[in-house]
């Protein structure tokens, strides 16, 4: 006999696998978006070239970041470091680098003293070894040291809610250094916009630099299949009525309709 699903649970795991309220952090949830995916991966692989993902509130820019590492691990490139920020407007340029650094150590060996004495070795934080004054030339010291065994994609997300404008082109300078340098670490701006130029502002002398990756609305077919990845975790299976309802709903929610769910046989 078929046990009759207990939808109480089911409702439960619903809002487990389905997060509206928050960004996906599930490579095995994300749909589509393979050609953002390509142009980031491109941008990173190449020394001296950072990109800027932007496009509307709410179309999966975070999401896109969170599961970056699993397609990076998909090509074979696992020695990343990947530290994020989310930037807010009491943010300066110090307090950015301090937010996204601050987890991570320096360790530094040398020699002890005598014929025989062991190589000591010490640790510290990047973000104590700032000065007071944090330039972009220190970042991109800092960024050089901490490159040399890992490569880095640093994530600034919510770029667009920085108010001081000085913070705004220290980071250009930043970024325009990098590139200069050829360090092996990847900045990855990410704001609502719906142009570079808004999170750049006047700052051209980094455009060569920036691989500008605009993120559309999500596609019907890319709708659907998180809604078919999703429910499959909840052994339902949609039936097509469903789905076109749902792709109405994402756009119109005024114009849901009746859904259907069948829950599979266990």
């Amino acid at each position: 006999m078929d046990r009759q699903p207990n939808f109480s649970t089911l409702i439960f795991e619903a809002g487990r696998v389905f997060t509206p309220g928050s960004p996906l952090n599930e490579r095995e949830l994300f749909a589509g978006r393979s050609d953002q995916v390509d142009q980031i991966i491109n941008a990173i692989s190449q020394k001296g070239y950072h990109a800027v993902l932007y496009g509307d509130r709410g179309v999966g820019k975070t999401s896109l970041s969170n599961v970056l590492v699993e397609f990076l691990n998909d090509i074979g490139k696992d020695m990343f470091l990947m530290p994020r920020a989310n930037c807010d407007a009491s943010d300066n340029f110090k307090s950015l680098w301090s937010k996204v650094l601050r987890d991570i150590s320096l360790t530094r060996s040398r020699s002890g003293m005598g014929f025989t004495a062991e190589a000591i070795s010490t640790s510290q934080s990047v973000v104590e070894m700032f000065p007071e004054n944090v330039t972009p030339d220190d970042v991109r010291r800092s960024l050089d040291l901490l490159s040399k065994n890992n490569s880095m994609v640093v994530i600034f997300d919510e770029f667009d809610r920085l108010t001081n404008k000085m913070t705004t082109v220290m980071m250009a300078d930043t970024i325009k250094s990098l590139s200069d340098h050829g360090v092996d670490a990847t900045i990855m701006l990410i704001g609502v916009a719906d142009s570079v130029d808004a999170l750049i502002g006047e700052h051209q002398s980094v455009e060569r630099a920036l691989v500008q990756v605009r993120l559309p609305r999500m596609s019907q077919a890319e709708v659907q299949q998180i809604v078919i990845k999703g429910t499959a975790k909840l052994g339902l299976v949609v039936s097509n009525e469903a789905l076109s309802a749902m792709w109405i709903y994402s756009r119109r929610p005024d114009q849901l309709i009746g859904l259907t769910c069948v829950p599979k046989c266990v």
